[in-house]
């Protein structure tokens, strides 16, 4: 197991992949610091920004530079920057798709799962190998990410503007079940679909359909959407940046565990059984 892991990164190491991920956090992190909001890929669930009042908006269309722009914001704004971008730590879902394709699309794709599996290797040892690094990788990519967040905004925004190491440091364990779940519902998708188009088209758009169509479906049928609001995977990552009550917390760690548990059991038994051509 381990000489497999030590392989695949020593070959992802030697990649660009993994680089431009990095590099994509980086620039769009310091886009959210500079301009003091935090950006978000589908559905925003971000309650503190942007703010909507009319004297807001008619200054900052009246801004002529980043620097009037930023004076414009702090003058409104009152909270921790980072602690904003956190809460659309969702946004990793999409670099967690890269690492997936590289640790184990890759190998469908170029089909050496067929030589690995005829040697001495178990599906069993070879799914947990890749599922271990994915895991590795992923919790490296948290981590950069948000430690990442909180140096750059101190250092340019000032601590009016920021969180406590402390702080993020909860924020990034607490969230931590969660983003492992959504990385167990790609490694899921990876096993089932394989190829890496197919899996591309399923994950890709994967979590903004999910929020569509669960907000049509509570939409017509006049549901309350408590359960949905509260607990899908996005705005749950949305509320524990908040620093919610610790019943909420203890929910959503076990809800993160169960995704692990059962997408892995999923995943490992679709590809136990699957037809590896």
């Amino acid at each position: 197991m381990l000489n497999i892991i030590k392989s695949d990164l020593y070959r992802i190491l030697r990649g660009k992949a993994i680089y431009i991920v990095l590099a994509v956090i980086v620039v769009l992190e310091l886009m959210s610091i500079l301009v003091m909001s935090p950006g978000s890929i589908g559905i925003s669930t971000s309650t503190n920004m942007p703010i909507t009042d009319a004297e807001f908006q008619l200054e900052l269309s009246q801004a002529k530079s980043l620097g009037d722009f930023r004076e414009i914001m702090k003058k409104y704004i009152d909270g921790e920057i980072d602690r904003g971008i956190l809460a659309n730590n969702v946004n990793l879902y999409y670099c967690f798709i890269v690492v997936v394709i590289i640790v184990l699309c890759t190998d469908f794709s170029s089909k050496t799962i067929k030589n690995s599996l005829s040697s001495a290797i178990s599906r069993k040892k070879y799914y947990f190998s890749k599922l271990i690094l994915i895991l590795s990788l992923g919790t490296f990519i948290i981590l950069f990410n948000n430690y990442f967040t909180y140096f750059t905004n101190l250092a340019i925004n000032g601590e009016k503007f920021a969180c406590s190491f402390g702080e993020i440091t909860k924020i990034t364990l607490m969230q931590l079940p969660m983003l492992y779940g959504m990385i167990s519902i790609l490694v899921c998708f990876a096993s089932i679909f394989r190829k890496k188009s197919t899996f591309n088209t399923v994950a890709i758009p994967f979590m903004m359909i999910v929020q569509i169509i669960s907000s049509i479906i509570i939409s017509v049928f006049r549901l309350k959407g408590e359960l949905f609001y509260n607990y899908e995977l996005q705005y749950a990552l949305t509320n524990l940046a908040s620093m919610p009550e610790t019943n909420y917390i203890i929910k959503c760690i076990l809800l993160g565990i169960a995704y692990i548990i059962v997408f892995n059991v999923i995943g490992y038994l679709t590809f136990k059984k699957a037809e590896i051509k």
